[in-house]
């Protein structure tokens, strides 16, 4: 993103004081690449960020839940074939429910991590049947409309204000995670009341006004700093790994790979199993 280099103007007045119209000059556009910086962050967490992992839970995350699945029941199968064994050895009978409700047990951490993985797979896809793509001329004005709402509403812009902002902003953060439209429609309308003051007009106070564009200076750096963060974090270099079709292919091989290796290792502990079965039976 473009941020508009404040500091020239600061240097172009470094030989001559600036006036109080050149300040609140530059404190403005500071406030808007701030707002515009903002404005990015959140279209990351809500949008970008969301987008990725659901799109990760349709693409890999299916089968990297099918390959859990496959390793439980091959752990399983394992299991009961080394517990009856082990009856066999001492001469027992095989307890087969008992020996089912002991895996029961052993098992319980691992099934609920495939529950879990089960129930993240089925969110996945109730989320993206739900989302309806946008023309591009709503995406845009959907943008526009979050953009008024962060500038009216966003608690950076407006520390330490009422209780009603806040909700309003909780409300249209939610919106704009779902792509909703016609509720950011909404909300720019009930919330035109809380348009911004301009709490620049009228001040003549050239120290003051300096010391407000270096605390704004100094909040858009920081600004900055998190989008930076944002761009380089994990999530977002999964995104550009995803729009790869060769990465993707090369991942889902590897786990359906591994989803045959423990087929095969659960089939011949099966057939074990099944010999110790009949051995059992026969005596």
């Amino acid at each position: 993103m473009e941020t508009r280099h404040v500091e020239r103007v600061v240097v172009a007045m470094a030989d001559a004081v600036p006036t109080a119209e050149e300040l609140k000059r530059a404190i403005r556009e500071v406030r808007s690449d701030i707002l515009d910086i903002v404005t990015a962050i959140e279209d990351i967490r809500l949008q970008q960020i969301p987008q990725i992992r659901n799109d990760y839970a349709i693409k890999i995350g299916c089968w990297e839940k099918e390959l859990l699945e496959a390793e439980i029941a091959a752990r399983r199968s394992k299991r009961r074939y080394a517990l009856m064994q082990a009856q066999a050895n001492q001469g027992e009978a095989p307890d087969r429910k008992k020996i089912e409700e002991q895996l029961d047990q052993e098992l319980a951490e691992w099934t609920e991590k495939a529950h879990e993985a089960e129930a993240a797979y089925e969110e996945a896809l109730k989320w993206r049947m739900g989302r309806v793509a946008l023309p591009e001329a709503d995406a845009k004005e959907m943008h526009k409309l979050y953009r008024t709402l962060m500038k009216r509403l966003h608690p950076d812009v407006h520390v330490g204000e009422d209780e009603m902002r806040a909700e309003y902003f909780a409300l249209a953060q939610q919106a704009y995670k779902d792509g909703d439209i016609a509720v950011l429609r909404s909300l720019e309308a009930a919330t035109r009341r809380f348009d911004p003051k301009d709490d620049l007009e009228g001040m003549d106070d050239t120290e003051a006004l300096s010391a407000e564009l270096e605390l704004q200076e100094i909040e858009r750096s920081c600004m900055e700093k998190q989008l930076e963060e944002l761009e380089n974090s994990e999530d977002l270099q999964l995104g550009k790994l995803l729009q790869d079709p060769e990465w993707v292919s090369s991942r889902t091989m590897e786990l359906k790979e591994a989803i045959e290796g423990w087929e095969r290792v659960q089939r011949e502990y099966d057939r074990r199993v099944a010999r110790l079965k009949e051995e059992a039976d026969g005596s």
